[in-house]
């Protein structure tokens, strides 16, 4: 137990996270909460609405849309977790020469601004203009340019796409580092049990790197749900609703509609979505962590 000075030693040490939480993130979203109750114009003064805002959004085509893109772009992060598994597995044997090169070369598409890659991969992808058009014509895949970001369904695979490419180097490092820290006893020991590479890989490094896996999962989750820039860059929302996820839809309420309640609206379903996905891994995590504890 702690004793009286202990005590308020703690409470002065968690003071000021205390005072940060309350004032940048709880009386910010309690704002946000009472506003989304609220017709509120650019430029204008706030109205009471009630559940209108929440009922207009619910029944509109673009909720549906919006969703649709925004569960497609999650799924980025499972394509990134599946590329950097595989790559940091290859990474972390011994007789791969020149590491350092290859993992600099690999982590390039991390370092740039996701504006940037965005731009770059519009270009790549241009009709008139880009590579990728022009090989796959000259190989006879296509027979005339494809307008992929006309095209809903092109358009939300390819932001898809895009940001598995951007930043699956995130996830590559940390398990990288993760398996880089299991001893090379344990794969000699279960060599002389007879394991094949996929036994060792189950009962050996698995159960070793699933904490770095679920954490790089609830952050990438994280992180892809808050982002708009790159995305945005890319189709703009478009065609229609087709690629706007939640975060651009809210961007497109508050700052191309001007209507600030609707888009506090659909940032707290942005918040509720991101925890209804995260809540699942949260659990997992948590239950690993207390199994290695016992």
């Amino acid at each position: 137990m702690l004793d009286r000075q202990e005590r308020r030693l703690v409470i002065l040490f968690l003071l000021p996270t205390s005072l940060f939480m309350l004032f940048l993130l709880w009386l910010p979203f309690i704002q946000g909460v009472w506003m989304s109750f609220h017709l509120w114009p650019f430029m204008g003064e706030p109205k009471w609405r009630g559940l209108d805002n929440y009922t207009k959004f619910l029944n509109a085509d673009y909720f549906w849309d919006s969703i649709h893109a925004t569960v497609i772009y999650c799924l980025s992060t499972f394509i990134q977790l599946v590329i950097a598994l595989v790559a940091a597995l290859v990474m972390n044997q011994p007789f791969i020469p020149f590491k350092s090169l290859w993992r600099g070369i690999m982590i390039v598409s991390y370092t740039m601004p996701p504006v940037v890659v965005g731009g770059i991969w519009l270009f790549l992808l241009d009709p008139g203009l880009g590579m990728v058009p022009h090989y796959l014509m000259q190989f006879g895949i296509i027979d005339e340019p494809i307008y992929w970001f006309s095209n809903g369904a092109w358009a939300r695979w390819l932001i898809t796409f895009v940001a598995a490419w951007t930043f699956w180097p995130f996830m590559f490092l940390i398990i990288l580092s993760s398996l880089q820290s299991i001893p090379r006893e344990y794969y000699e020991v279960a060599e002389i049990y007879g394991a094949n590479t996929f036994q060792r890989f189950v009962v050996v490094t698995l159960p070793r790197i699933k904490t770095a896996i679920l954490i790089v999962v609830m952050l990438r989750l994280a992180f892809n749900l808050a982002k708009i820039e790159q995305p945005f860059t890319l189709t703009g929302g478009g065609p229609g609703y087709d690629t706007s996820v939640l975060s651009i839809l809210m961007y497109r309420f508050a700052f191309m509609s001007g209507d600030f309640g609707m888009a506090f609206t659909v940032g707290l379903f942005l918040v509720a979505f991101t925890a209804i996905l995260l809540l699942p891994f949260g659990w997992l995590y948590q239950r690993n962590l207390r199994r290695h504890s016992l």
